[in-house]
């Protein structure tokens, strides 16, 4: 099991995340998870998304639920994430909080997200 630990010590999950402005404030959507998270300011916004999908990711590995952490978003968002001219891909730890999965299950430890800001002022490094 020592083994499969170090193995597995890279394996990232990976979603992408478009974040655009909306009626004044900042909206992040996880494309394959099909999750919002809404913000007065973009870091925010990104910070609350990425803490949302680690979760989600977290209760699904620990519960055996990985049937259920699917739900695509709607093929309108994903063409507008694809129109996107420059992505950011950003690396998060992801930190079981559930007994279950540090003692059976073995949630990945990182959270890869690839951000595309749809208008162009947003996008920053």
């Amino acid at each position: 099991m020592a083994e499969l630990i170090k193995k597995n010590k890279d394996i990232s999950f990976t979603v992408n995340v478009l974040t655009k402005k909306e009626d004044g404030m900042f909206v992040a959507h996880c494309l394959e998870l099909d999750i919002v998270a809404v913000g007065n300011t973009i870091e925010e916004v990104q910070k609350d998304i990425v803490s949302t999908v680690c979760a989600q990711i977290d209760y699904a590995f620990s519960n055996d639920n990985l049937d259920n952490l699917f739900h695509p978003a709607p093929p309108e968002a994903w063409q507008e994430f694809y129109k996107c001219k420059e992505q950011i891909e950003r690396k998060y730890p992801i930190r079981s909080s559930f007994t279950k999965a540090r003692d059976i299950v073995k949630v990945p430890p990182w959270l890869t997200t690839n951000f595309c800001n749809s208008e162009a002022n947003l996008c920053h490094a």
